[in-house]
């Protein structure tokens, strides 16, 4: 069955699951409420996707649209031939627990890649410089949106930012859209010497069109990505991030298999990765009646829908199908009980 967008969707499913008497509006708030949780019931057939990270640094964030690393495999210094080996994956403080950091404060190789929680921004500022911050539209746009709000809570390492107060004053924070072109909306020439952002925030009104921060380094033509996509009202940044060992300073390339997360879906042409529209059937079915009170309705409608998506997945799958062995031998190995 083919992905479709949230137009699709509602073509189809409007008249037999909303609620009653609900529009277009309505439909695609009752499809915000009900796909996180599916997205959430397992790794389904169109919640799996590949990317590649390359990075000088020793973290990395994660794409907005993913939830988490599934499998990796890492080449420590991609300027030569690929010599990329499988990683494992750790949680959260997995070092701190065992060894904590080197002498450089670095992860260690032997952990291979650690979840590193979330961060505010794509990208950190680099230690020793000082950047200003640089609001700009996304391609294939060249204007920013003719209206909406951008909140950024920033330091110099003194000064916290204000973000009641226009860009145009010293220490100002909020970032307020009109259309304008280049030279793109921009802090102030006295706010160059920013060294670290703790909370971007879209206002209360959506903006029109997608929007991204950049950190522009002073004296320099150098260019980091802040965060992107900033769209959503009241969206408050998060990244996923994960720390790698990299002590000399490589290139790392990262072939990183992720789970997708689930995007707040705010326009008609916004794609719905699910693809089983008898499943997001019983997914509207179960929250309206969960809305309603019905427990017993809602369990009933989840249960069926956690079954059509084992079914698909199962199919999706094929010949290519887990399977457990079992040699009491060890594989005719002595196994290490130490």
């Amino acid at each position: 069955m083919a992905t479709l967008t949230v137009k699709g969707v509602e073509e189809a499913l409007l008249d037999v699951c909303g609620s009653r008497g609900a529009n277009s509006a309505q439909f695609r708030k009752e499809l915000n409420l009900a796909l996180p949780r599916l997205y959430n019931m397992g790794m389904w057939r169109d919640l799996l996707f590949e990317h590649v990270v390359t990075t000088t640094g020793s973290t990395f964030t994660l794409p907005d649209s993913a939830e988490s690393v599934i499998n990796a495999i890492v080449d420590y210094d991609s300027s030569s031939a690929d010599y990329s080996i499988p990683q494992s994956v750790r949680s959260q403080f997995h070092d701190y627990r065992l060894s904590g950091r080197d002498d450089v404060n670095d992860t260690l190789a032997i952990y291979g890649i650690v979840d590193d929680g979330y961060s505010a921004t794509v990208e950190e500022p680099v230690d020793g410089k000082t950047y200003s911050l640089k609001l700009q539209p996304i391609n294939p746009a060249t204007n920013l949106p003719a209206s909406g709000t951008v909140y950024v809570t920033f330091s110099n390492g003194t000064d916290v930012s204000k973000v009641s107060t226009e860009i145009t004053s010293a220490q100002g924070g909020q970032f307020t859209c009109g259309g304008e072109s280049d030279p793109w909306l921009t802090t102030h020439a006295t706010d160059t010497d920013i060294t670290s952002i703790s909370e971007i925030r879209v206002g209360t009104v959506e903006l029109p069109a997608p929007v991204k921060l950049t950190w522009e380094e002073t004296g320099s033509s150098t260019s980091l990505v802040a965060a992107t996509s900033l769209r959503q009202a009241n969206q408050v940044t998060r990244y996923r991030r994960y720390r790698i060992s990299n002590d000399n300073s490589k290139t790392i390339q990262a072939r990183l298999l992720l789970k997708r997360k689930f995007k707040q879906l705010l326009a008609d042409t916004d794609v719905v990765y699910l693809s089983s529209l008898n499943a997001i059937k019983h997914a509207l079915l179960g929250s309206v009646a969960e809305t309603s009170a019905d427990l017993e309705r809602s369990d009933f409608h989840w249960a069926v829908c956690r079954e059509i998506l084992d079914e698909q997945l199962d199919a999706h799958r094929g010949a290519a199908k887990p399977s457990v062995f079992f040699k009491a031998d060890f594989g005719g190995q002595t196994a290490n009980l130490m």
